[in-house]
C-alpha cells in the first residue's frame, strides 16, 4: 500500500494526524487498562519525529531507544545523587536539590547522546520528567521505556505500511531528511 505522503503539506499533515492518533490511542488504552504511565509528555515529540521525519537521524529506532535509555538513566542517576528518589515532585517550588538534579540530568543526557552517538532530542524532556520526580519509581521508568519501544514498533509498522522505507535499527543517513521538501505546500 504505497501511498505518497510526501506530495503536499496537506497530505503529510493528514498522515501525521492519523498515524499519531493511532499510536497515541494504543498507548492511551494501555495506560487506561494497566494504570501505568504509557502516555507522557516527551512521547509526543518522539511520535512527531517518527512520522514527520521518519528517515531522519533522530527517528532511527537505535537513536530513539538509545537516546531515551540515556535520558531515563541520567534522570534517575540525578535523583540518586541528590537524594530525591523517594520524594514527591513539586515543579512550582523547586528546591536546590531539585534544580541540581535537573541540571545534572539534562547536561549529562545531552552530552552522552552526542558522545555515544544516539541523538534524539525528546530524550532531553524525558530526563527532566525523571529528574524533577514526575516519574521516579523503577517500575514506572521501565514503563516509560516500554512505551518508547511500543511507539517505535507502531511507527515502523505504519511507516512501512505506507511504503516509507524506514530503517529497522540504524539510521539510513547522517542528516535529518524530512518528507516535506522546502517550498512544498
Amino acid at each position: 500500500m504505497a501511498i505518497d505522503v510526501r506530495g503536499s503539506r496537506g497530505t503529510l499533515g493528514l498522515y501525521v494526524l492519523l498515524a499519531t492518533a493511532v499510536t497515541t490511542a494504543i498507548l492511551g488504552v494501555l495506560a487506561h487498562y494497566l494504570h501505568e504511565p504509557f502516555v507522557f509528555p516527551s512521547v509526543g515529540p518522539t511520535i512527531f519525529i517518527l512520522f514527520f521525519t521518519p528517515l531522519g537521524l533522530q527517528a532511527a529506532p537505535r537513536n530513539v531507544i538509545g537516546g531515551q535509555v540515556i535520558g531515563i538513566a541520567c534522570g534517575y542517576l540525578a535523583l540518586m545523587v541528590f537524594g530525591l528518589t523517594g520524594g514527591l515532585a513539586d515543579i512550582f517550588d523547586l528546591t536546590a536539590p531539585r534544580i541540581g538534579s535537573a541540571v545534572l540530568a539534562l547536561s549529562l543526557t545531552l552530552a552522552l547522546m552526542v558522545w555515544l552517538g544516539f541523538p534524539h532530542a525528546p530524550a532531553g524532556a524525558t530526563t527532566l520528567i525523571v529528574a524533577l520526580g514526575l516519574v521516579h519509581t523503577l517500575p514506572h521508568l521501565a514503563i516509560l521505556l516500554l512505551a518508547v519501544i511500543l511507539v517505535v514498533v507502531c511507527a515502523f509498522g505504519i511507516n512501512r505500511l505506507f511504503g516509507i522505507p524506514v530503517p529497522v535499527w540504524s539510521p539510513l543517513h547522517d542528516e535529518p531528511r524530512p518528507l516535506l521538501s522546502r517550498g512544498s505546500r
